[in-house]
């Protein structure tokens, strides 16, 4: 029990802004990973209780959806947004898959990194002001964990693409024992928001396993940390824009 609860401390320090119990902001192991579902759960809450109080404050749900997804992103740091943009960079480039990871490197963003946060931006606010704003921090906890949980299924097919010290969280498959009380946590959450939104338990890793699939491709056969940022993002995207037909 202690080395799961240091283990998700150790998660929760990285991949958000605020340190949880003393831990290092440092890559987590394969335990960590594995409880990345449960802090989407935590983001997605946040953003959507801050979406909420500026719904609240203003009835405007276009503002209520900027106010989410700046308090999402914020939160994190803006780390999976960076893998995102590295990715776009690196992947949609005519290069060797040698020079596509030497891109990803680059602490520079270029063109396609710009037109793919653009595009991004756009559909995570507009997925965002679609869905009822009361229940806004319900919504994203359930894609935020979802989003997250099905980038993790990769983890479990295709190696890592080079060798740095966030390889520690990839030498291992993630804790299937977590993963599977995660996703069973998940699917309940879904069924009680309302059990047609169990469709996004398969829309999620569809979506994430078609990104791991083409990046592996395009990087000779394995993954990034970059990449893994940009699975969160898109498929958590995807989520939210099925989410409001799936509510009406």
């Amino acid at each position: 029990m202690k080395s799961a609860l240091a283990a998700f401390a150790a998660a929760f320090s990285y991949f958000t802004v605020m340190p949880l119990g003393g831990a290092p902001r440092t890559a987590p192991d394969a335990l960590g990973i594995s409880f990345l579902p449960l802090v989407g759960a935590i983001v997605g809450l946040f953003g959507g209780s801050v979406g909420y109080g500026v719904w609240e404050l203003t009835h405007a749900p276009f503002a209520s959806a900027i106010a989410a997804w700046i308090a999402c992103v914020a939160v994190t740091g803006a780390i999976h947004v960076d893998g995102f943009l590295d990715s776009c960079d690196a992947l949609f480039v005519a290069a060797t898959p040698e020079r596509r990871l030497k891109i990803m490197r680059d602490p520079h963003h270029g063109t396609f990194a710009a037109v793919g946060m653009a595009m991004l931006a756009l559909s995570w606010v507009a997925a965002l002001a679609a869905l009822d704003p009361l229940r806004l921090p319900v919504y994203l906890a359930f894609t935020g964990a979802l989003g997250r949980a099905s980038a993790i299924l990769p983890a479990w097919i295709y190696p890592y693409a080079r060798a740095s010290e966030v390889t520690r969280a990839f030498e291992r498959r993630p804790n299937l024992v977590v993963f599977v009380i995660c996703a069973i946590a998940i699917g309940a959450l879904g069924w009680w928001i309302s059990p047609r939104v169990l469709a996004e338990c398969a829309i999620g890793p569809i979506v994430a396993l078609a990104i791991a699939w083409w990046s592996a491709r395009r990087l000779g056969g394995g993954l990034v940390g970059d990449v893994y940022g940009a699975m969160v993002v898109v498929t958590e995207v995807v989520l939210l824009v099925a989410l409001a037909p799936l509510m009406r």
